[in-house]
């Protein structure tokens, strides 16, 4: 007789977040999804700050107590959060913590994710009730992403955890509490819809598919609904998001469990009533302050103006703008020459005249900051740098038209003003795998939507297809498709891309577009670049692999602690000194 599938939760509610206003609510939200959870059978942990500060490591104890409580696999995890967060770049979700600005760290959600495949976690879902945007006069860019959890005590598995995602609200957006008679009744107005549907307490939270069951799906699809008109009857805006890879039919989160009987739901205040309780008014949250309109509209003035070579005769090489290159350093066997134009580099193998592989390039910029980039074969690259660092990078194919880039511009454009974000549909995501040979950033954007909704399988078709359009795997799609690399006497990274069955499209745009849910058969070829090529992605960096097979070659991890803000891959000197070392890179020409 087969043993029960193990089924986990952890509840986490954090009111005080200092400087950030106090919310009541999130306690009781946490409280409330605690106490449902073990009704329906779940191992529940709670973790709030009513006694004591909630840290790093008060989650992380709690956390993998519950992952090792025994010695098998926990088949679903269920990770509830309500407090203060933020998203930042591609959908990098942070929640903030009650040390969060002493400490400069913050919970990251998708590292998080990675993390739990190393303790044999086969589905897990997230439920965040938390803001996604912050006050104008606080600073996020020098926050730490923190994945909690080391790196655990099993191989990653060639299968990916499945991912539910239910998140409270947009990006630009606030989520919000209604206030009770008394601080005990306070509900964030996203969790109190939500545990409505988890109990089975509304009918219309169930699967039109599975009668008397609330899915993945129709949970979705009733939070997001639900949750708009109540709002809409307090005069607020609230639109929660959600996405889903649990398998049909394993995708049950009420109605094939234990028999419940659902805590009394009160109807939801009036308006009218919330006025004069304490000064308190549904949103006494800080609303949203968009960031200062001329970040974006100066950096797409800067890609739409800037001079850029149509062809360099070594097949590769970079045109920068907004600050000076001083030194390009790079591999032994490569070569960096100076255009004779300010800022245009051609990068060249050095025993030939043309660049014939993937090759690792830091630019020594005039502000002491080193852009870490990657030059690739027949491609020029663009970038726009700034005090910061790299704040745009575009490749562009040797001899193709400049309107070629146009696309990925928006799409940077957009990541600056805070707009790209994915949904639970993924044409977003479909929309920039168009053309993504012709800029393999393209791809890499996509690649991070896909992994935000756990699609790890998408991001392994973009891989094989680099590989059969005979181009290298951009380093941040072989490292979000989970890959296994090696370093091989060529000097080059490989990796090996597993076959992929074929899956169901998921949405209109998808059924006419087979490249989207197609099989694609294992496949091994070259990565591009030795680290990735947005900041972002390093965060998701695990520790190099005792065998060397592994993506994350030695002395990686350790530069990270000298990345600047910028979007793209840059670092102080220090971090510059540690790459250079760990891949024998030197000054090309003139570097200091």
């Amino acid at each position: 007789m087969s043993s029960p599938r193990r089924m986990a939760a952890l509840a986490i509610g954090v009111s005080d977040a200092p400087p950030l206003p106090f919310l009541s609510g999130a306690v009781n939200g946490a409280r409330a999804f605690h106490e449902w959870a073990q009704a329906l059978g779940y191992e529940s942990r709670l973790v709030t700050d009513e006694d004591e500060p909630v840290t790093a490591e008060r989650v992380r104890s709690e956390l993998e107590a519950l992952l090792l409580a025994d010695e098998s696999e926990i088949y679903r995890l269920l990770i509830y959060f309500a407090g203060h967060g933020v998203i930042r770049e591609l959908e990098q979700g942070l929640w903030l913590l009650s040390d969060w600005n002493e400490e400069l760290r913050a919970v990251a959600v998708d590292p998080l994710k990675r993390r739990l495949d190393r303790y044999r976690v086969n589905q897990v879902a997230f439920f965040a009730d938390a803001c996604r945007s912050l006050p104008a006069d606080v600073d996020t860019a020098d926050l730490t992403p923190d994945a909690l959890l080391g790196k655990g005590p099993a191989p990653r598995s060639p299968t990916p955890p499945a991912v539910d995602k239910f998140i409270a609200a947009q990006e630009g957006t606030t989520t919000f509490m209604i206030p009770g008679a008394d601080p005990g009744e306070d509900r964030c107005l996203f969790s109190g819809v939500l545990l409505e549907a988890l109990w089975g307490a509304n009918q219309s939270a169930f699967s039109p598919l599975l009668p008397g069951k609330v899915t993945s799906q129709s949970l979705g699809a009733f939070v997001q609904a639900e949750v708009r008109k109540v709002a809409e009857s307090y005069s607020l805006t609230l639109v929660p998001s959600w996405s889903s890879t649990f398998p049909a039919g394993d995708d049950i989160y009420f109605g094939n469990g234990p028999q419940v009987t659902p805590p009394d739901f009160p109807p939801w205040p009036p308006a009218d009533q919330l006025i004069g309780l304490d000064g308190a008014v549904a949103g006494a949250e800080f609303r949203a302050v968009p960031a200062p309109p001329s970040a974006d509209s100066k950096l797409e003035e800067q890609l739409r103006d800037q001079e850029r070579p149509d062809a360099f005769e070594t097949r590769s090489g970079f045109a920068v703008d907004g600050e000076a290159v001083v030194g390009i350093w790079t591999a032994p066997d490569v070569v960096a020459e100076s255009h004779g134009r300010p800022n245009w580099w051609r990068i060249r193998q050095a025993d030939s005249g043309a660049l014939e592989r993937p090759a690792p390039v830091l630019m020594e910029l005039a502000t002491g900051l080193f852009a870490a980039t990657t030059a690739l074969p027949d491609f020029i690259a663009s970038v726009v740098a700034t005090d910061r660092g790299v704040a745009a990078l575009v490749y562009r194919e040797i001899y193709a038209q400049p309107t070629v880039a146009a696309a990925t511009e928006a799409a940077i454009v957009q990541l600056e003003r805070g707009g790209l974000r994915a949904d639970d549909a993924t044409d977003l995501a479909v929309d920039l795998r168009h053309d993504k040979h012709a800029d393999p950033v393209r791809g890499v954007i996509s690649a991070y939507l896909y992994d935000s909704i756990g699609d790890v399988e998408s991001v392994r078709r973009m891989a094989f297809f680099y590989l059969q359009h005979d181009q290298p795997i951009p380093y941040d799609i072989a490292l979000l498709a989970q890959l296994e690399g090696e370093k091989r006497d060529d000097g080059l990274l490989w990796a090996t891309v597993p076959a992929v069955p074929a899956r169901e499209p998921r949405t209109e745009k998808e059924s006419g577009l087979g490249w989207t849910h197609l099989a694609t058969e294992e496949r091994a070829g070259v990565v591009g670049g030795f680290w990735p090529w947005l900041r972002q992605g390093w965060s998701l960096l695990d520790d190099p692999a005792d065998d060397g097979s592994t993506l994350v070659l030695p002395g990686l991890s350790e530069a990270a602690g000298d990345l600047t803000p910028a979007r793209f891959t840059t670092f102080h000197h220090a971090g510059a000194r540690r790459l250079a070392d760990a891949f024998g890179l030197s000054d090309s020409e003139g570097g200091h």
